[in-house]
């Protein structure tokens, strides 16, 4: 009998501290899950967080192909797109990346890096190119300011991450100068660009008629200037 009441205290107090350890382990648990979860807040918050250093040789083939991208790019939108906007956007695209080109090829001379940019695009951004080559009327339209979200962000997250920890200090400087110029755009795709519905925002193509952006009826020539694209620096430095 003795031993009976022994046996059941002691079930009776393992089953006691089972949940406790229980609740530990899940509380471990929980803590990690929220700083993975405060990690991936602060990357969205900052690109610059979600990429990783690039070394110099590796700064200048993507910062090259980035801008060889977005002059023929542009030069695509000026020549095919259907909307003023498109068309306006893709010269300041022109203007802007020639200018960024130019000022980087005399940095890598002037600075003897031992490497240059590359001569052709890459076959990731030569696809896009493709892509926006295939696409006609309308389509190229949503097909250009998609690619051109998605390629401002990328270029944003690889300029200010090398900005901050690039390893020569003439490009990091580059790197400080062109940022506020690729904000620019950002900014204005992010406001102008693609809607939460699919469809390409404040790009309308003609003269039809739709529903402009303060509520009202009206042309797409009637659009209000805060939806034009922003003008041509020229200048890296020039904001």
């Amino acid at each position: 009998m003795r031993n009976m009441a022994i046996l059941t205290a002691a079930l009776l107090v393992a089953a006691c501290n089972a949940p406790d350890g229980a609740r530990s382990d899940t509380a471990d648990g929980d803590a990690a899950d929220m700083q993975q979860g405060d990690m991936a807040t602060n990357a969205a918050a900052d690109p610059a967080m979600a990429a990783p250093p690039v070394s110099t040789g590796a700064y200048v083939a993507q910062a090259a192909n980035s801008d060889m991208y977005e002059i023929q790019a542009g030069e695509l939108a000026a020549k095919n797109g259907q909307s003023q906007q498109v068309k306006d956007f893709g010269r300041m695209m022109v203007t802007d990346h020639t200018k960024s080109s130019q000022d980087m090829k005399a940095m890598v001379t002037r600075a003897n890096l031992g490497t240059q940019p590359p001569a052709r695009l890459d076959a990731e951004h030569q696809a896009m190119i493709d892509r926006l080559k295939s696409a006609k009327g309308e389509a190229f339209d949503r097909e250009y300011m998609t690619q051109q979200m998605a390629a401002h962000r990328k270029a944003l997250a690889l300029h200010q991450g090398y900005a901050q920890s690039g390893d020569n200090t003439e490009l990091k400087g580059f790197a400080t100068q062109v940022i506020p110029v690729i904000q620019k755009h950002h900014d204005w795709l992010e406001q102008n660009g693609q809607g939460a519905n699919g469809t390409t925002a404040g790009v309308g193509t003609g003269n039809r008629s739709g529903t402009m952006q303060d509520g009202s009826m009206g042309t797409a020539n009637e659009s209000s200037s805060a939806n034009r694209a922003p003008r041509a620096t020229g200048s890296t430095t020039d904001q």
